[in-house]
């Protein structure tokens, strides 16, 4: 009876220490898949923002706003001969 009682005290906490490991383990992963989501959520509220951007972007490049812009602080075109094109 001796000799069985170490085997098993080993056996049991071999056993306890898979155990541990194992629930450490499910946490981690349940912990990970809540981090993931909300990694994910913040990624889509992203995406939206920066469509929004480009969309305010494209607006505000457009050709007819720059010329009304323009025009509106008092700028003209320049006349034949006030554009010095400089070269490298």
């Amino acid at each position: 009876m001796s000799k069985i009682r170490p085997y098993f005290i080993v056996i049991v906490i071999v056993l306890t220490v898979l155990g541990i490991f194992y629930v450490w383990t499910s946490m981690e992963s349940i912990k990970l898949g809540y981090d993931i989501s909300k990694l994910n959520a913040v990624k889509a509220k992203l995406e939206h923002k920066h469509k929004e951007l480009l969309i305010k972007k494209t607006a505000l490049d457009s050709p007819s706003r720059i010329y009304a812009v323009a025009k509106k602080m008092g700028f003209i075109y320049p006349k034949e001969g006030e554009i010095i094109m400089v070269h490298d």
